[in-house]
């Protein structure tokens, strides 16, 4: 079997082939950020704020990711320090409540725009400010041309739904379509620019952050989705992939009904692809794999925050199986690596990935493990 010791590429290299559909030295690592526990445990500290470039790019070296994730200040959800059980208003006016398990994302307490007036009246943060940059050029600045630098920014549907609420938007499918649009298309071109001032800072791609589905669903009618997030959604990757540099998506839940539609947007790289909502990663890497990268499917509702070290390394070797021929994909949860997740679990995750990720892919030894983990599992019961 082909170990850690023979690979050739630097991460950046390596993360950068296989998302542009290459077959790297090993299958890539990638995480957007982990749980404050595991944190602690890397660097003996808690992180101090979340998009703390020094400790995320500290963090990704030690346990050996191919990239770093950073975003510029006010992305919107996420807390710029940690916050347990309190309350916080971010720029848009809309309040957050938070608990010990939610960091670095809380819940919105209440819909900041409501009704045409409301948004009418609302000050639009201006997205240019220099402060918002000076993380993610930290990030640049450490990583070194070593590690690749992945920007976050959100999409229209979810920077929308965090200030007007879901029913409000669904209500207004119906009632008032216009201020729908408005709203999608001004949240587009907001976090468009975000996008491409983080491109000026020398990010490796950008991963647009659009949560559409539920376990079973999505949010809303596929046919509505294609009428008010497709156009907006499809201006913001257009736009942002015009400066050649790749164009990830992110986006939980069952995406099934509009997959064909999210492949034709042109994005380079789909995640998180969740196990638990039937995304079926053998399926989707047989029907799109040669159109894009996939990132993902390690489910951390199931076998990442409950299944034993042996689950864990199980799944693992599944995703390898089931979308690692041929390259194009990049092994992580689909979610994050959260607080729910036991430390064992992520380094058993990252440490199978290693091991058995080297390419050419020892598709034997995968299936023999399989065959001994599936051996055990039945003498067990």
């Amino acid at each position: 079997m082909k170990t850690a010791e023979r690979e050739s590429m630097s991460p950046r290299e390596r993360f950068l082939t296989a998302l542009r559909g290459g077959v790297a030295d090993r299958v890539p690592l990638f995480e957007f950020h982990f749980g404050p526990p595991f944190i602690k445990a890397v660097l003996g500290e808690p992180l101090s704020f979340w998009h703390n470039a020094d400790d995320s790019v500290a963090v990704a070296r030690a346990v050996g990711l191919d990239m770093v994730w950073t975003a510029p200040l006010g992305f919107t959800g996420f807390t710029s320090v940690q916050l347990h059980g309190e309350r916080y208003q971010d720029e848009w006016g809309t309040w957050w409540g938070t608990n010990a398990n939610s960091w670095p994302a809380g819940w919105t307490e209440g819909d900041v725009v409501r009704n045409r007036a409301d948004w009418e009246q609302l000050r639009i943060p201006d997205p240019d400010l220099p402060e918002r940059m000076e993380q993610p050029r930290r990030a640049v600045e450490l990583a070194a041309g070593e590690l690749a630098v992945i920007g976050g920014v959100r999409g229209p549907f979810s920077a929308a739904w965090m200030l007007a609420g879901l029913v409000n938007m669904g209500m207004w499918i119906y009632d008032d379509p216009d201020l729908l649009n408005e709203i999608l298309a001004t949240m587009a071109r907001w976090n468009t620019r975000l996008g491409l001032n983080l491109i000026q800072a020398g990010v490796d791609a950008v991963i647009i952050h659009d949560d559409w589905g539920m376990n079973k669903s999505i949010f809303i009618k596929p046919e509505d989705w294609r009428r008010f997030v497709r156009p907006h959604i499809a201006e913001q990757i257009t736009t942002l992939a015009a400066t050649g540099k790749p164009v990830l998506l992110h986006s939980d839940g069952n995406l099934n009904a509009i997959l064909d539609d999210i492949v034709a947007l042109g994005i380079t790289a789909l995640n998180p692809l969740q196990r638990s909502a039937n995304m079926d990663l053998a399926d989707v890497k047989a029907r799109y794999g040669d159109r894009l990268c996939l990132i993902g499917n390690l489910s951390t509702t199931t076998t990442l925050a409950h299944g034993s070290v042996e689950d864990v390394e199980r799944e693992v070797l599944e995703c390898l199986r089931d979308a690692g021929p041929g390259g194009g994909y990049i092994l992580a949860p689909d979610h994050s690596y959260h607080s729910g997740v036991p430390i064992a679990n992520i380094r058993r995750a990252l440490e199978v990935g290693r091991q058995y990720g080297a390419y050419p892919l020892d598709m034997e030894a995968i299936t023999r493990r399989l065959a001994e983990l599936d051996g055990t599992q039945e003498s067990r019961r």
